[in-house]
């Protein structure tokens, strides 16, 4: 079937495009990326721009994102940007769950990043297979595994338009997903919000780095400009569906503007399989920030009742108290001394392993991102070896809204 004919075919199954896209000069793109691309993926991207394809926004119903060569209305999204970064962090995410590494464009028959799903899964080409690019199949990265299970990995003998089909009409293999099957996707399309009313895509000047600004951001800059120039925040970051007046008003206090507009940006997700951020505005569930800060406090409260010589700080909302809100995976707890106004609290640790400390000097953003470029390590976040590049170690994995599987 010849690929107009296959286009309809896809039209009949999900809709007509749902509005406008921005236009490709195809040669461009791919001179820039130095391969030729799918002529499936060239033809949808045509007529459908940066689809969204299944049932958006629904955690029971979920989608696949095409992304395509455009730039988004608000400059968060830039084409060249979203590939080296997707290939930067996907190098490093499967590093938890399996031994095996994957190459990337530039080298030669690397993977090569053109979506993702809602779950917060890539999608890419294998170019190894042929010099033909409409023989690439499409490959699969989860890391919602458990550790030690499933393998991150999927690949599928399918390239991107029969994969999608088959996506929508019986779902295909997927071990992040419940009942390890992604789909079937809702016959559904629309334009993925993020980059809606997106404008054309040009390459960089030659002889510029696509990267400039995330390398320079190890060493220049500061505060949340210097955390998203190093580590870009997601398009759609999940925050829950409650208002900051509400946690407020639950938690009995503001918290720090800096570590608000930090939770605002990336949202719930996991920074370098170590530390957890939860939904900040997810008042209902027992993963959201509030329902986490609570059993934090309780827990804290009874360890110091029963030691109180290892635990100095007293518990918020005694003065000068200790009020966590967020922990990592080897079980420490970080948050504040509740000194002053929110804007003056400082860092405080309840660490797993070793004795509580004093609080430390600066707010939480200006603590994550020390731990980012590499600093040196403190009471609450772990230092790097001199030989470890933190751009090769650090990245954020966001969360999408708890599934209907997960009480």
């Amino acid at each position: 079937m010849e690929i107009t004919a296959r286009i309809a075919a896809f039209t009949d199954l999900v809709g007509p495009p749902p509005d406008p896209v921005p236009a490709v000069d195809w040669a461009v793109v791919e001179a820039w990326l130095e391969v030729p691309l799918p002529a499936d993926y060239k033809a949808l991207v045509s007529a459908y721009g940066p689809a969204e394809i299944g049932g958006p926004g629904r955690p029971d119903a979920p989608s696949v994102r095409l992304h395509t060569p455009c730039v988004s209305a608000d400059g968060r999204y830039d084409f060249a940007a979203w590939v080296l970064e997707t290939h930067r962090h996907s190098a490093i995410r499967p590093h938890m769950f399996t031994k095996e590494q994957r190459r990337f464009l530039p080298d030669e028959g690397g993977l090569l990043a053109f979506a993702t799903t809602s779950g917060g899964d890539h999608l890419f080409w294998d170019t190894s297979v042929s010099k033909d690019p409409d023989e690439w199949p499409v490959v699969l990265l989860t890391t919602s595994v458990a550790v030690g299970g499933a393998k991150p990995w999927v690949a599928y003998e399918l390239p991107l338009l029969e994969w999608l089909f088959t996506a929508v009409r019986d779902g295909v293999p997927n071990p992040g997903e419940p009942g390890g099957l992604l789909g079937p996707l809702p016959p559904a399309v629309r334009t993925w919000p993020p980059l809606a009313d997106a404008a054309p895509w040009a390459p960089p000047p030659r002889g510029t780095y696509v990267d400039a600004r995330q390398h320079a951001a190890l060493t220049e800059g500061e505060g949340l400009e210097a955390v998203t120039a190093l580590i870009p925040p997601p398009l759609d970051p999940y925050v829950g569906e409650g208002t900051w007046e509400q946690l407020f008003e639950r938690l009995g206090t503001r918290l720090p503007p800096d570590f608000v507009a930090l939770s605002e940006r990336y949202g719930a997700g996991n920074w370098s399989w170590w530390l957890d951020m939860p939904a900040p505005l997810d008042l209902g569930h027992r993963l959201g920030l509030a329902a986490g800060v609570e059993e934090m406090l309780e827990g804290y409260r009874s360890l110091r009742e029963a030691h109180p010589q290892f635990y100095p700080l007293p518990a918020w909302p005694e003065p000068g108290g200790f009020l966590p809100a967020v922990s990592t995976i080897d079980g420490d707890q970080i948050g504040w001394c509740v000194e002053g106004e929110p804007e003056q609290w400082r860092v405080a640790v309840n660490p797993r392993h070793t004795d509580q400390g004093p609080p430390l000097e600066g707010d939480f953003t200006e603590t994550l991102l020390n731990w980012l470029r590499g600093g040196p390590g403190n009471s609450a976040f772990y230092g790097l070896r001199k030989d470890q590049d933190p751009l090769e170690e650090m990245f954020f994995e966001p969360f999408g809204p708890p599934r209907p599987d997960v009480p």
